[in-house]
């Protein structure tokens, strides 16, 4: 769904389009009636330069007559070459009644009439046929909530909201979304001592709100409604089972294996999972943590090591560790770092390390110790041409990182995530002088070097 940033910097272009309709005398197609259920499966066109023009940008539109029931929602949903269209709909006095909206609308007359669904071009380059598929919704403004099934409901304004109520026959985790085009959604749930709301989880920059919470069997209460009081307009909800990934169960807790990958969830508000972990002998090891649901943070605890991170993993979301270790147990904490509810896989892998000696191969992991001021170098040997991924790392000092030769001269800082330095290159077959230091020669202590294809 779009974000509210993206709804209001649409009244000009709604304006101009209506402006133009008054101008082209309103309706330019024949009327298609919703009356006695002859409403047509769906309505074809084509955005042309002999289409109508949008004078603030360029783009063309088309416009249908629908007769519609007061009361009565319409889906129009966009096929077809031409995409990202606007789609509006005007009343007799060209008025807007529902939208805009990006390629699907929900189109909800307040009384019977006649009505001008508009089809607007993205930009001046978007051209092509299309067909809109029309579907008649049924309008659902409280009530029960079955598992599975879309809800279409309509916002009033000035109101708490429209209360739904969920039955759990199973205990078990559950997602609740409710998403609109036309307002900033707040959705609630409230039942057997749980009570949970949220405004914009669904994520993305968006105004569409999402709930992920284990429920115990029992009866909720289930609220949508509009972050402002002033807001109204159409709406979906939907409630289902949350699945772990395929093949996984969920672990709340306990000892996991090295090498291996879990399921669990975090609860907003509620106390983290934590794991423990036996590490047989001295290495590199890497600890990852994946959601969709949440902004990933990850906590390493045990002999000489305390770490955390939030976005390591290098997409924004995800986090990793990526730690010299010794023999020993191991805690690790996975959490949320937007305080929302969610599953995460978690994954840890052990990669066996050498003293740093005068030459680096692709695929090894060397480890010194650094001391106050100086460096560590060493000579990467690069047998085939492609893409390789060197990285500097240390838990006790920010790490710098260094490559010449061969025409290359290359540095960087904190390419992997806080402290540790990363360098993703292309190199030919060669010899590469690999210097890894304190930034700013402040500090010294452990390291760890590696090196790894990445592909051509």
């Amino acid at each position: 769904m779009q974000s509210a940033a993206r709804r209001t910097s649409r009244p000009l272009l709604v304006q101009t389009l209506a402006a133009a309709l008054v101008l082209a005398g309103g309706l330019s197609a024949p009327l298609v009636s919703s009356a006695q259920g002859t409403l047509p499966d769906n309505l074809s066109g084509e955005l042309t330069t002999r289409s109508g023009l949008n004078v603030k940008d360029g783009s063309r539109y088309q416009t249908f007559e629908l007769e519609l029931r007061g009361g009565e929602m319409v889906r129009a949903g966009l096929e077809g070459v031409l995409s990202g269209a606007v789609l509006t709909l005007f009343d007799e006095r060209q008025r807007v009644v529902s939208g805009p909206f990006d390629n699907t609308a929900y189109l909800l007359a307040p009384r019977d009439g006649r009505y001008t669904l508009a089809v607007s071009g993205e930009n001046d380059r978007a051209y092509g046929p299309f067909t809109l598929v029309l579907e008649t919704v049924e309008v659902n403004n409280g009530g029960p909530l079955t598992l599975g099934e879309e809800v279409f409901g309509v916002l009033p304004g000035r109101t708490a909201g429209n209360v739904y109520t969920l039955a759990v026959a199973e205990a078990g985790l559950y997602r609740l979304s409710l998403d609109s085009e036309e307002f900033d959604t707040l959705l609630r749930l409230q039942g057997e001592g749980l009570e949970m709301e949220d405004d914009d989880g669904a994520g993305n920059g968006g105004t569409n709100s999402r709930l992920i919470a284990h429920l115990p069997q029992g009866a909720f209460q289930i609220t949508a409604s509009a972050l402002s009081d002033d807001d109204n307009g159409a709406y979906t909800l939907r409630a289902e089972r949350h699945e772990p990934p395929a093949g996984q169960t969920l672990r709340d807790s306990g000892e996991i294996e090295l090498g291996t990958e879990i399921a669990g969830f975090v609860t907003a508000g509620g106390e983290a999972p934590v794991y423990t972990l036996t590490v047989p002998e001295r290495g590199m090891l890497n600890v990852l943590m994946r959601s969709s649901d949440v902004d990933s943070m990850l906590q390493l605890n045990g002999p000489e090591v305390d770490l955390s991170d939030d976005d390591g993993a290098g997409n924004g979301f995800d986090a990793r560790i990526l730690a010299l270790v010794e023999a020993g147990e191991y805690t690790i904490t996975p959490s949320s770092m937007d305080k929302r509810s969610g599953l995460f896989t978690l994954s840890t892998e052990l990669t066996a390390v050498s003293d740093i000696g005068a030459f680096l191969q692709p695929g090894e992991s060397v480890t010194g110790v650094l001391a106050d001021g100086e460096s560590a170098t060493t000579t990467l040997r690069i047998a085939t041409a492609g893409r390789y991924r060197i990285e500097f790392i240390s838990a006790e000092f920010d790490a710098y990182l260094k490559l010449q030769g061969s025409g290359v001269d290359q540095e960087d800082d904190d390419g992997a995530g806080g402290t540790d330095a990363r360098l993703d290159l292309h190199l030919r077959p060669g010899d590469y002088r690999l210097t890894g230091s304190a930034f700013e020669n402040a500090g010294g202590g452990r390291y760890l070097i590696n090196a790894r294809p990445l592909g051509n």
